[in-house]
């Protein structure tokens, strides 16, 4: 059977503490008790305790236990007095107890309910205006956001006139000439050098079987704590609690034991001839005429790509005078260099252009012609 443990109470009205649990009156004040909750001395809710840390625990004898009821006290709707279990009428107002309902564990759980509505009431009451300080602040700050969003997006005209030209061109090229490379097979056209074995790959292959040292939990034995509940009447019931106690165990296994083996296999150098990356070669001009460079092709040269023109390549910049005639210069920043051409071909020296610039893309126009250029860079 689970052994009981004293329990106490502190008088509501006149403050006297550590009333023990079997008396129903303060013996300070004399009034009857009321709305209390009982405790154990030198112990918390919830707090466990083991086998050797219950030596100053309030153990009650056979003789004490028995003076408590075994279920909670009830208390008086009329003058809220707490009464015994084994009680029929208050012994306060002597009320019968068929005309009260609540017991001790239901006005504590009341009493904490109603504590907890109250600190979350006055927890949230100076809350309320930091909070809306707050939102206050989170509303400017999305407004000022948005406002330099607008800002930014929105279409904005800046007049100029159209005052120089400058563009750079440049061709890539390849050279015909004899390189030295190694693989496992000479291409065709390839001279051959040398040869040697050398590491191919590696495979993975099993040599026998290793102990391998290995552990686990496993349970020794089981241990006792001991928790104490609140019965509602002045006494505590002590509770044991089994719990595993765990050793390890260690044990051996026999595993695979792999091993990485070479391959080898015949690697050869050679001499071969290729095609491979020239010199780049450049023009460039502040006008309005772009050339090409000269590149010189013969056996040994020739440009890279020819025949599709993928080692072509241009920039194509012009200058801007704005309404307070200073030079802004700007770059067609297309990914297509030949739709930048076309459209800085079309552009007139000394012609007045609005540039409606919004979100950093820019739309040139001169009278009813537009040329949209998505992404005119200025520099």
């Amino acid at each position: 059977m689970s052994k009981l443990v004293m329990g106490y109470w502190d008088c509501p009205f006149c403050g006297t503490k550590g009333n023990r649990g079997d008396v129903v009156n303060c013996p300070s004040c004399g009034r009857a008790r009321g709305d209390v909750q009982f405790y154990m001395k030198g112990y918390s809710e919830g707090e466990i305790r083991e086998g050797n840390e219950r030596n100053d625990v309030e153990f009650l004898s056979a003789e004490d236990s028995a003076k408590f009821s075994k279920n909670p006290d009830w208390y008086c709707s009329f003058c809220n007095s707490l009464n015994s279990d084994n009680a029929e009428t208050c012994g306060n107002c002597g009320a019968s107890r068929a005309d009260s309902e609540a017991n001790y564990f239901e006005m504590l759980r009341k009493n904490k309910e109603r504590e907890a509505a109250e600190n979350a009431a006055q927890s949230q009451s100076p809350q309320t205006k930091g909070s809306s300080k707050s939102h206050k602040i989170l509303i400017a700050v999305g407004l000022a956001l948005i406002a330099l969003l607008v800002w930014f997006f929105l279409p904005k005209n800046q007049p100029g006139t159209l005052t120089d030209f400058s563009w750079a061109r440049q061709i890539l090229t390849e050279e015909y000439r004899e390189v030295v490379e190694e693989d496992w097979s000479v291409p065709a056209g390839g001279t051959l050098v040398s040869q040697k074995e050398k590491i191919h790959h590696y495979d993975t292959v099993q040599q026998g079987t290793r102990s391998e040292k290995r552990s686990r939990q496993v349970i020794a034995r089981y241990e006792t704590y001991y928790t104490y509940e609140d019965r509602g009447n002045g006494s505590f019931e002590e509770v044991a609690h089994e719990r595993p106690v765990y050793d390890t165990e260690y044990y051996y296994v026999e595993v695979p034991n792999y091993v990485q083996v070479p391959r080898y296999q015949t690697a050869y150098t050679y001499r071969i001839w290729r095609w491979m990356s020239g010199e780049t070669y450049t023009s460039s001009g502040q006008d309005h005429n772009p050339v090409w460079p000269e590149v010189p092709e013969d056996e040994t040269h020739r440009e890279k790509n020819k025949e599709t023109g993928g080692g072509r390549y241009g920039v194509y910049r012009i200058t801007v005078a704005n309404e307070k005639g200073e030079p802004v210069i700007y770059r067609l920043n297309e990914a297509d260099w030949k739709q930048n051409e076309s459209i800085w071909l079309e552009l007139k020296e000394n012609e007045t252009y609005n540039i409606k610039s919004s979100g950093g893309s820019f739309t040139l126009q001169s009278g009813d012609k537009k040329i949209k250029i998505a992404n005119l860079a200025r520099e």
